[in-house]
């Protein structure tokens, strides 16, 4: 029986990744930074989306030996466009953002979520490069993973019932965010009764404690860590991108044991902080 470990260790998950034992993990679950949404401490600041995607490969390159064979790997993963994305406080008053269409408050992260200044990639670069194209990053990443030792088993998609609103631009409002599992093995564990749907709607929550702009809704890694079937402290999920740690409050709402990796100290220490504190909402799987 596994030792219950429900802490997050502080620093880089290409690193920290050695220090999990092989054939020890059941159940990954993982959001990445976006590449070029924000500035934060790791990934997702590369002025290359190509260097954003071979550090992912290696991240979970990396984990692969840690997983069990029976174990599964869940990715939620945004994609990004070849524009410039920085709004700034005074754009608010040009801003088409908002029910009214007059705007969101200037308050309203939108306009504050600090991200790394950047601009298109390369202007005058061609293919999946050229100015203006959605840049396919989370296909790509399953692609390169599939290259490298895992299979693609399924996408979910994530139905927000609440999307940040866009705007007015020639193309789709995008109200939904896409979940990847992936497997060693086709025999990984899963839940098959009831099925597991394709389509989960759920809406964003309000973070809580320090605060963290990409923060998903622990709807998410609940869901993903209960499709695995199979429950209890000897199950061991793990978050290489804990963030704030809500992977590891879905664990402990449902008895399994956790670990998370986090590069940003200041996360690190208020998620262990969180976690120590932390009142398991116990639920019945579904």
């Amino acid at each position: 029986m596994l030792a219950r470990a429900d802490f997050v260790r502080c620093g880089d998950c290409l690193e920290l990744a050695d220090t999990l034992e092989d054939q020890s993990v059941d159940i990954i679950v993982t959001s990445p930074p976006y590449w070029g949404q924000r500035f934060s401490y790791g990934a997702g600041v590369e002025d290359d989306p190509r260097d954003y995607l071979r550090f992912l490969v290696n991240v979970f390159k990396k984990l692969l030996p840690k997983l069990k064979n029976e174990g599964v790997l869940w990715i939620n993963l945004g994609d990004a466009y070849n524009t410039p994305i920085n709004w700034r406080y005074e754009d608010y008053e040009y801003s088409s953002l908002g029910h009214s269409q007059d705007g969101l408050s200037p308050l309203n992260t939108a306009y504050t979520k600090p991200r790394k200044a950047r601009k298109a990639f390369v202007e005058k670069e061609s293919g999946w490069l050229s100015y203006g194209n959605l840049l396919g990053l989370p296909m790509r990443l399953v692609f390169a993973l599939c290259e490298n030792g895992y299979l693609f088993r399924g996408e979910v998609i994530w139905k927000k019932s609440n999307p940040m609103p866009e705007g007015r631009c020639r193309r789709p409002h995008r109200g939904h965010e896409p979940i990847f599992l992936l497997s060693k093995t086709d025999q990984h564990r899963f839940r098959v009764s009831p099925p597991v749907k394709s389509v989960w709607e759920f809406a964003n929550e309000r973070a809580i404690g320090e605060r963290h702009y990409s923060r998903f809704p622990k709807e998410l890694p609940t869901r993903c860590i209960e499709a695995y079937g199979h429950l209890g402290e000897s199950v061991l999920v793990v978050d290489p991108f804990s963030g704030s740690g809500t992977t590891g409050f879905a664990a402990r709402d449902l008895n399994c044991s956790y670990i998370g990796f986090e590069i940003d100290p200041t996360h690190a220490h208020a998620s262990n902080e969180a976690l120590k504190k932390y009142h398991p909402q116990m639920r019945q799987p579904r």
